[in-house]
């Protein structure tokens, strides 16, 4: 095969050879201008337009990152009325979720799991709140799905605050 090429090429003559080598590279230049050139630069300018909003993004991630530090560092709330588990429960009964709560299960000296298998958005949201500003109860980590009900959820989360 490779000396039939050969062959074929040795029988064109000069001016022949010319223009099927120019034809080729001209053939290869416009391959690689479209399959590589060409979406290099397209993603470029997108690349381009997206860098402003990135870097309005990071800088957003890096002051809550900061925020988180900050809080994280701030002394943790005594609790008045007991621990932790107590208070959440006096402020459920309080808040009339008692009844909407399935488990409330001591981790540590300073943590709780909650699970409230059905209830209101607005009325966990409430209780949080409470918990939070009185006692110094702050949600750790918190699994909220809809149960298809209009403003009903699951909730599992883990409360923790000072002892």
């Amino acid at each position: 095969m490779k000396t039939q090429l050969v062959q074929t090429w040795r029988a064109r003559s000069p001016r022949e050879r010319f223009v099927l080598a120019a034809g080729a590279a001209f053939l290869a230049l416009a391959l690689g201008y479209a399959y590589a050139w060409l979406p290099v630069q397209r993603d470029l300018a997108q690349l381009r337009g997206a860098l402003p909003q990135l870097r309005v993004q990071a800088e957003q991630v890096q002051r809550d990152a900061e925020a988180v530090a900050r809080l994280r560092a701030r002394p943790a709330a005594t609790l008045h009325g007991g621990s932790v588990t107590a208070v959440v429960e006096q402020r459920a009964v309080a808040a009339g979720l008692r009844e909407h709560i399935a488990t409330l299960v001591p981790q540590d000296a300073g943590r709780v799991r909650v699970t409230l298998p059905r209830v209101g958005f607005d009325a966990w949201l409430a209780w949080i709140g409470d918990l939070q500003a009185a006692h110094g109860v702050r949600v750790e980590s918190a699994h909220i799905e809809s149960n298809g009900e209009a403003g009903m959820v699951r909730i599992e989360a883990v409360l923790a605050g000072g002892a």
